[in-house]
């Protein structure tokens, strides 16, 4: 009995061996197919622009996205003459919606700020994911519309992991699914990226997520600092 448990032990432990070296093959595709390794970690700056189509196209909101790596992101977005916007930072955040009636920005909750730290890479939360305290683990195909999707799991906090699906074909990240707890509530957002491009940079990046088609993806453009103030509360 105590060999066969050895035996178990080391065969266990063989199987995990195997299945993270599949893993990190997989993530090694992937990064190759975005660009590369050295493309990838040169991403300092990231300007995104686009529009949000509501209603089958029949309302169209503009969208700016602006990241400094591992530092700060600001999504903006105008309708009827309003501007909204969130902030994220390391340590702090901010949210603005005069849309629903709300007259200066409020700041995010400290688990809100936490939940979304790992959105501050852009270079990829797959590179060097060991040193940054997540793990990976390779799980079984899904079918996504037609692909039979390749998933990895990625476990970002003890109450958030990120699950991506990837064409074989391709090796593009098609679908990505976040599940999480945040505020004592648990969320689950559905992302599916499509009209893949190189940019200048040559760095690959969807132009369409789901109702959003970016018109222009800038990889180290410059970012003026005063893009991210906050305004003053009247």
């Amino acid at each position: 009995m105590k060999s066969f448990s050895i035996i178990l032990f080391i065969t266990t432990c063989a199987l995990a061996t195997h299945a993270q070296k599949t893993a990190d093959e997989v993530i090694a595709k992937v990064i190759q197919a975005k660009g590369g390794m050295d493309k990838l970690k040169a991403i300092q700056t990231l300007k995104m622009q686009g529009i949000i189509e509501f209603g089958g196209g029949g309302i169209k909101v503009p969208l700016n996205l602006y990241f400094i790596h591992d530092k700060i992101f600001k999504q903006e977005f105008t309708f009827n003459g309003l501007t909204g916007y969130s902030i994220q930072a390391r340590d702090t955040g901010w949210n603005f919606s005069p849309f629903n009636g709300m007259t200066s920005p409020e700041r995010a909750t400290p688990e809100d700020l936490k939940q979304g730290l790992n959105d501050l890479d852009i270079q990829s939360n797959f590179i060097d994911y060991a040193s940054k305290g997540y793990s990976i683990e390779l799980m079984e195909p899904e079918d996504v519309d037609g692909v039979d999707a390749i998933q990895l799991k990625l476990n970002v906090l003890p109450n958030k992991t990120v699950f991506y699906y990837i064409d074989p074909e391709t090796w593009y990240i098609i679908r990505t699914k976040v599940k999480g707890i945040s505020n004592g509530q648990e969320y689950t957002n559905i992302s599916n990226y499509y009209n893949f491009k190189a940019t200048s940079a040559g760095v690959v990046y969807p132009y369409t997520v789901d109702n959003v088609t970016y018109e222009n993806i800038d990889v180290n453009a410059p970012i003026d600092p005063a893009t991210f103030s906050i305004a003053k509360k009247k």
